[in-house]
């Protein structure tokens, strides 16, 4: 009898983690834009004015793009760039899209197509929690496949409509 209360006691659990992790995710759904970066560590710094970053939500999927220079990306003159400019430009820019999942207050996002091929590697994985109050997204780094993140950042994100 006692097996047979702790297997239900603990298929409750579950299910309310489960069910808790569904609504976290069903919160996120949307558009969310850059507010505010505030990186840590000894260069760590707040940008209160970040450039322009966009975070997507639907069902289990994600993307993400987002310039990570706080200054504006130059605009390449008409015909051929050189190689620095390109770099430039294309260098301070991140996206990638792939599945995400949550449970409690983190979150891991597991890219399937990114700018960069290594984040695309088998088994790569970024870590986050995560805090929402109203239209508002908090998301800090924790770590990825490789361990913890050393200077953890947290951005603040905006609900777009």
């Amino acid at each position: 009898m006692k097996s047979a209360v702790f297997t239900v006691g603990v298929a409750v659990l579950w299910a309310a983690s489960s069910l808790e992790g569904q609504q976290a995710a069903q919160d996120l759904e949307g558009a969310w834009r850059v507010t505010e970066v505030v990186t840590t560590g000894p260069i760590g710094r707040t940008l209160s004015t970040p450039q322009p970053g966009l975070l997507l939500f639907t069902g289990d999927y994600y993307s993400y793009m987002f310039v990570t220079t706080d200054q504006p990306r130059m605009v390449p003159s008409r015909g051929l760039s050189s190689a620095e400019e390109m770099l430039d430009i294309w260098s301070p820019f991140t996206a990638n899209a792939g599945t995400f999942e949550v449970s409690g207050n983190r979150m891991i996002r597991r890219p399937v197509v990114a700018k960069s091929p290594e984040a695309m590697v088998r088994g790569t994985f970024n870590e986050y929690t995560f805090r929402l109050s109203a239209d508002t997204l908090w998301v800090t780094t924790v770590g990825t496949e490789g361990g913890p993140a050393r200077n953890p950042t947290t951005v603040q994100y905006v609900r777009t409509r």
